[in-house]
């Protein structure tokens, strides 16, 4: 996987960012897993999530990306992955 800075930070990234927003919808949490364990394997160490995921957002699912990833990476040294994030507001 080829790797790119990002931006003027000097974090270094995958050049494809893996993102999370059908995890607790189309994904469940063991296919989200498999997703992201697959994702690693393959050289993909930057991941994209919100605290409005999964798509389309409701109420009752708003947060479940941001907890299976969460939970994911409990098992997984921390620095093995880049989250970017972002918050819709209120």
């Amino acid at each position: 996987m080829e790797k790119r800075r990002l931006g003027t930070s000097g974090i270094v990234v995958s050049e494809i960012c893996m993102g999370t927003m059908t995890f607790g919808t189309q994904a469940d949490k063991r296919e989200s897993f498999r997703i992201m364990d697959e994702s690693i394997e393959s050289g993909i160490d930057f991941f994209d999530t919100a605290e409005v995921y999964p798509v389309p957002p409701t109420s009752e699912l708003a947060g479940l990306t941001e907890k299976w990833v969460g939970e994911w990476l409990k098992s997984r040294p921390r620095e093995s992955v880049i989250l970017a994030t972002k918050v819709a507001g209120a």
